[in-house]
């Protein structure tokens, strides 16, 4: 078994409910150990629609990488969003895998860690929940340490 952590979001119809489907379909295949607080965010990036409620949760699989990214978008296409979604439109379930115990994998369809995980507010709040001394394998520091240094460069940016 190896520790996941995964995003989630929706801002799309029944948000909360969205979630709540999605979390009890993941733990079907994932044995789901902390699950952060649901929080609202703004769209970032571009992408359209209203308002998100987002989260992160971390558990333990057996389900290889691609696996597990198949079984996600096979949730998120359950749950109404479009297998061709488009970049940047409105979801009913956004599900991405942030870490895959300390792997580090880039492929065409499949990079973990999340390559936009640190710039992510969104993102970086629900880890500081569920998982505040996981060490990213790439650049070798704590969640808790990104957290900070996410924090201090938006405060100099506000300057």
């Amino acid at each position: 078994m190896v520790e996941v952590i995964i995003s989630f979001g929706s801002n799309l119809g029944n948000r909360r409910e969205n979630i709540n489907k999605a979390i009890k379909k993941i733990s079907e295949k994932v044995e789901i150990l902390k699950v952060s607080e649901i929080y609202r965010s703004a769209p970032q990036e571009g992408v359209s629609g209203g308002w998100f409620l987002n989260g992160v949760l971390s558990g333990k699989t057996s389900m290889k990488p691609e696996s597990l990214l198949k079984f996600l978008r096979s949730i998120e296409i359950e749950l109404g969003r479009p297998a061709d979604h488009k970049k940047n439109t409105a979801r009913t379930i956004d599900l991405d895998i942030l870490f895959y115990g300390g792997s580090i994998i880039r492929k065409r369809n499949l990079s973990i860690p999340h390559p936009e995980l640190t710039k992510r507010k969104f993102v970086l709040k629900g880890l500081m929940q569920v998982s505040p001394n996981f060490i990213h394998p790439q650049n070798k520091i704590s969640i808790k340490r990104i957290w900070e240094e996410f924090k201090n460069e938006s405060a100099r940016q506000k300057k």
